[in-house]
């Protein structure tokens, strides 16, 4: 969402001088201030005169009259586009990063929730991860044990996760034989494949043939019924470091800081907010700053997200939320790195 308003190098200049300071101290910036931290010679007035434009563009607002100015969300835009790039985190913050994800990544969940926490740590924000979803779990492998009672427990074995297993009760007996008989069908012809395209495929080809003739089919179309629960099923979401927001000027007004509060523990509202940043499949880290986002509980605060991999397919996300004033270079930063680093474990594993 690149802010394509071109400004002036000078308004440019004061421009990112006022949101560096406003980052900094929190508190409204006067022209005396920015004249301090410009490069080029220019007096108090002529910063003033120039403030006034920037706020009459919507850059800028005044708390009251006799107050510096703040910068509104047009700014931090115009700020992120124009003047922050994701650039390499300190070599002591990478390496705790890379040594805390790698001691988990035999284990999804676990490495996502310690991913939740160091980017909580790092950025001084709340992090969050989002593993990825039953429906985007790649197949490695399917055994079907056949148990009392009509029952048959589904074992699969998945990227990037390890083994879980599903209970499945049966309408009608299938025999030990067909099940070993579905069971390889599915691995040779589907292995490598999420689930929800496995799903997708064996109802398609039903569909053609028309008839359920196909015993085959049948019982792999009877045994996917555990897969309902597969759309129904969008992955776990880890959040950490909610804390953090209390110590935030921005979240002084008790209104705002409930809401917020109330978003991270409604999981189901941030995850609706990550999927949808994830649907645009555009790569790199995504940053949605105040009323840019859907949520209208988060518009007082910027979310960064980037989109987890397992090797070419997004499976997952993680990033950052807190208020519009953070220090974007770092958050950027270490979400995008966080974020390469798990793909990397996760698709190596």
């Amino acid at each position: 969402m690149a802010n394509r308003e071109d400004l002036s190098k000078r308004a440019r200049d004061i421009l990112v001088a006022i949101v560096r300071e406003y980052i900094g101290t929190g508190c409204a910036v006067g022209s005396g201030t920015v004249v301090k931290k410009l490069l080029e010679p220019l007096s108090s007035a002529t910063v003033r005169n120039m403030m006034a434009h920037l706020e009459s563009m919507g850059y800028l607002s005044q708390p009251h009259v006799s107050a510096g100015r703040m910068p509104t969300d047009k700014a931090y835009r115009y700020y992120v586009d124009r003047t922050v790039s994701a650039a390499r985190l300190a070599p002591a913050t990478e390496e705790y990063i890379h040594e805390n994800l790698e001691a988990e990544s035999g284990a999804l969940e676990r490495m996502m929730s310690s991913a939740s926490r160091i980017l909580s740590e790092v950025s001084h924000n709340v992090g969050f991860a989002l593993a990825p979803g039953l429906e985007e779990k790649v197949v490695e492998h399917i055994k079907f044990v056949r148990l009392p009672d009509s029952r048959v427990l589904v074992v699969l074995v998945s990227k990037p996760d390890l083994v879980e297993s599903r209970l499945v009760r049966l309408e009608e007996e299938i025999s030990p034989e067909e099940l070993d008989r579905t069971a390889d069908f599915l691995n040779t012809e589907f292995r490598g494949w999420s689930l929800g395209a496995i799903r997708l495929e064996i109802f398609k080809r039903m569909e053609e043939e028309r008839i359920l003739a196909d015993r085959l089919l049948q019982n792999v179309a009877t045994l996917f019924m555990w897969g309902q629960m597969i759309s129904e099923t969008s992955g776990s979401l880890f959040v950490d470091g909610t804390a953090k927001i209390l110590d935030q000027v921005e979240f002084s007004d008790i209104r705002d800081l409930k809401e917020l509060i109330e978003t991270l523990e409604e999981k189901a509202r941030l995850m609706r907010v990550l999927i949808a940043c994830l649907r645009t499949r555009e790569p790199g880290v995504h940053i949605l700053i105040g009323r840019e986002n859907s949520e209208s509980r988060m518009q007082h605060c910027t979310l960064i997200v980037a989109p987890l991999h397992y090797r070419d397919r997004p499976v997952g996300a993680l990033g950052v939320v807190g208020p519009t004033r953070m220090e974007y270079d770092r958050a950027i930063s270490t979400v995008n790195y966080t974020a390469h680093l798990c793909s990397r474990l996760l698709s190596s594993n």
